[in-house]
């Protein structure tokens, strides 16, 4: 089964060495990143299967906490890389959720069981979890889609990433100036961008459950 991986690692040897390892296995690397900053871009953008996350990254987040936020965002696998094995390192990495734990330096027969070990528990599932928003749309966060019954929708990434929005509130309200920030990344962007946003949607997803709050923002009516 081919998997999509992304490495995150500031060992630029490290990472390329990771790399080839997973190509040379048959698996597509969609990215190899230095930060946790990069890495959420790169999840944000593209699907994601497993993560190989070295612990001690650049940045003010970690691997453990980087890894944390896409496996509730996008539930990827993850493989966490590090030079340490004391007991603090080990007690940081146990409250995440991970199939492996390579101490560097590893043997790339380690890496390619720990590949094959989460190819065979993926290809044991017969269809990826969806999250029910109505008796019609549902939405797979491991694959980023948006379904309206058992076809997938197809969408623009600003479509997608309100709609994502709005399933992370889980039915709360999301502000005009929240979308804004995420949407457009805090640029100066007239309402009539955003309206036209929501009509786009509105026309590809018929009787989606969108409601707008006037003058203040938009929430999901419905979400299991």
């Amino acid at each position: 089964m081919r998997m999509r991986v992304l490495i995150i690692e500031d060992d630029s040897i490290v990472a390329m060495h990771i790399k080839e390892t997973v190509q040379g296995h048959g698996h597509e690397v969609v990215g190899v990143v230095k930060s946790a900053e990069s890495a959420l871009s790169v999840a944000k953008e593209s699907a994601v299967d497993i993560v190989i996350s070295d612990i001690n990254i650049e940045g003010e987040m970690d691997g453990i906490s980087c890894c944390k936020v896409l496996q509730n965002s996008y539930d990827v696998s993850v493989i966490l890389v590090s030079a340490y094995n004391d007991m603090t390192t080990l007690q940081n990495a146990s409250s995440l959720d991970f199939t492996g734990y390579l101490i560097k330096p590893f043997r790339e027969d380690e890496l390619l069981t720990l590949l094959d070990l989460i190819a065979l528990r993926e290809k044991g599932k017969e269809h990826p979890q969806r999250k029910r928003i109505d008796e019609v749309f549902s939405y797979c966060p491991k694959h980023q889609t948006f379904y309206q019954y058992d076809q997938v929708v197809e969408l623009t990434l600003k479509e997608k990433t309100f709609l994502e929005t709005l399933m992370r509130a889980n039915g709360a309200i999301v502000s005009y100036e929240h979308f804004m920030d995420t949407i457009w990344d805090g640029e100066e962007v007239s309402d009539v961008a955003r309206r036209q946003l929501v009509f786009r949607l509105r026309q590809k997803l018929p009787g989606f459950p969108l409601k707008l709050i006037k003058g203040i923002g938009y929430k999901l009516e419905k979400i299991s």
